[in-house]
């Protein structure tokens, strides 16, 4: 099997086991046309179906097909049983699947013993077992066009061909109408998995819608007075306030030049000013106010000799010395 058609199978099957629960090893019923293709083939089984379905399988057969099986073999005249037929397997590879369908468990029409394995209930649709149908179109057998007598009228082996074929076909349609039912069907010595019927389809796409859901929280209800009037507030435009400009992006205010012929303005004096004018007027008449002594400079002289300088000085400072002494 390519690789891109095993990757699709996988893929479809892994969707029957999330929506519809399939589980390894999967069981699968078998009709007698799908025995007949395998060994027309020269197809095994047991691989064949493993690499169609991508897991390990269950292959059952009914005892309605078990008897319409041997039905179409002919009798051994020693036993009085009929022949067990070449593309049969042995009970150990393909167990029989025990169904009763009366009180006598007498064999009923293959297609209906199918049907009502895979749905029980023919009102509600479903795959409780969780079967996959293996069928195939009946052999066709070959015949001679030259002949005359085929041209003028069929015979009755080919009638009943055309009968098979159209009962298989149904229950190929009849089976995709149940949801949940993988069919398997042997076309040109190839083993196909049908895709996803449209039941089964849209079973899944509402899992899926569920699966979103799961986890979320509720949405709280509201009562419609409270809506109502919530509605209303947000209708109202809210009036937007100027909003003051940035300092920092505003420019300085520049000093205006005052006029010669404006008043002067009085300035605001300083409490401390005021205290010390407070203080002044107290003092008595008699007293003057003491006028704040001027600090006394200190003079820095110039390092170095002192030549013409300094006996000019100490002359004039011996004069007057002298003049007192006379």
């Amino acid at each position: 099997m390519r690789a891109k058609r095993s990757k699709k199978y996988r893929k479809l099957m892994h969707q029957y086991e999330l929506t519809f629960g399939f589980r390894e090893a999967y069981q699968v019923l078998v009709d007698s046309n799908f025995l007949q293709a395998v060994h027309n083939f020269k197809m095994d089984l047991m691989p064949a179906l493993e690499r169609t379905v991508q897991g390990q399988v269950k292959p059952l057969l009914t005892k309605c097909s078990l008897a319409a099986i041997m039905a179409s073999q002919p009798i051994n005249p020693k036993t009085g049983q009929p022949y067990r037929p070449f593309h049969l397997p042995p009970p150990t590879i393909l167990p029989l699947r025990h169904c009763s369908h009366n009180e006598r468990s007498e064999p009923i029409d293959e297609v209906d013993c199918l049907l009502s394995l895979l749905s029980p209930n023919a009102d509600a649709k479903k795959n409780k077992e969780h079967y996959i149908l293996a069928t195939a179109d009946p052999a066709v057998k070959k015949v001679d066009r030259n002949d005359n007598q085929q041209r003028k009228r069929k015979r009755d082996d080919e009638r009943a061909e055309e009968q098979a074929l159209r009962r298989a076909r149904t229950l190929r349609v009849r089976a995709r109408a149940i949801p949940g039912v993988p069919i398997i069907y042997v076309k040109r010595s190839v083993m196909v998995l049908e895709p996803m019927s449209t039941p089964s389809e849209n079973i899944r796409e509402g899992v899926e819608r569920e699966k979103l859901g799961v986890g979320l929280p509720e949405k709280p209800r509201v009562n419609t007075e409270d809506a109502a009037e919530g509605a209303e507030k947000k209708k109202k435009p809210s009036v937007k306030k100027a909003k003051a400009p940035n300092p920092l992006s505003m420019k300085k205010p520049k000093k205006r030049t005052q006029e010669p012929g404006a008043a002067k303005t009085p300035k605001k004096k300083d409490p401390t000013e005021v205290s010390k004018e407070s203080e002044t007027a107290e003092k008595p008449d008699g007293e003057e106010a003491e006028a704040p002594k001027n600090k006394r400079r200190r003079r820095h002289h110039k390092s170095g000799p002192r030549e013409g300088n300094e006996d000019d000085a100490l002359s004039t400072e011996a004069g007057p010395a002298m003049e007192v002494d006379a």
